[in-house]
């Protein structure tokens, strides 16, 4: 039996999912909040390992979600997944965390009614990372190049809107999108069903062979989509700083 351990540990939500080749979900353990990844991630491993009646000798794929998200979540994570595939000979595979939520959205379109497709994920800060996948570049289950997965926006809150407005019709999902679901404009629908990424989706993403998915040790590298809190702090001040919506003008 060869399966797929998959993990996702971009947002405050620390999730785990065993699965078949074939994409089948055979187990899942999903924490929403703390405590923290490095307390949780491997021990909920072990216990999908259990539900599903596997062992890790059975792990032939480990796919990882690359963010963005927070900085301290996504190196336990992709450092967790480069360890398990090196113990185990598995291979490694990467999938924008954006990428996964895209995917979702799509899958739960199945009639194509929305414009388009926005993912947001909380960026702290008041900010969000989002990406955009317009409706008539969606193919199947997957997403389009539209969507550039691997470079995100980072959006102010307050932009929001306006980034929303650009695309009526859209179906919005995301952890980022509940969060600021008062931000959001009439024209836009979120989806109750899409949250923060998980593994799952992650897997499923892997599976439908979604753009932006990454293989090998030296592709599988976190997505941060800006600089770390110290870097960021330790700059010279910038005057006038704009959020991405602002700058794409």
């Amino acid at each position: 039996m060869t399966l797929v351990v998959a993990m996702d540990t971009a947002t405050v939500c620390c999730s785990v999912a065993v699965g078949g080749e074939d994409g089948s979900l055979l187990a899942e353990v999903v924490a929403p909040t703390g405590p923290a990844h490095t307390q949780r991630l491997l021990p909920d491993l072990h216990r999908a390992l259990a539900m599903a009646g596997a062992a890790p000798e059975d792990i032939g794929t480990v796919v990882v979600g690359l963010g963005p998200g927070t900085f301290t979540g996504l190196r336990i994570g992709v450092a967790t997944a480069r360890a398990l595939a090196q113990v185990s000979g598995a291979r490694l595979v990467g999938v924008p965390s954006l990428q996964s939520l895209l995917v979702e959205l799509r899958s739960g379109d199945p009639l194509g009614g929305a414009t388009a497709y926005v993912a947001l994920v909380d960026g702290k800060r008041r900010e969000v990372f989002a990406a955009v996948l317009e409706a008539s570049s969606a193919t199947g289950a997957g997403a389009g190049p539209a969507a550039d997965v691997q470079r995100p926006l980072v959006v102010a809150a307050d932009d929001i809107p306006e980034l929303l407005g650009r695309h009526p019709g859209a179906l919005i999902g995301g952890d980022g999108a509940r969060l600021y679901r008062d931000l959001l404009p009439p024209s836009a629908t979120l989806s109750p069903l899409v949250g923060p990424p998980t593994a799952a989706m992650a897997l499923r993403a892997w599976h439908g062979r979604a753009a932006g998915v990454v293989e090998g040790c030296d592709r599988v590298v976190p997505i941060y989509g800006r600089e770390p809190d110290a870097q960021r702090w330790s700059a010279r001040p910038r005057a006038g700083r704009r959020s991405a919506v602002s700058e794409g003008r």
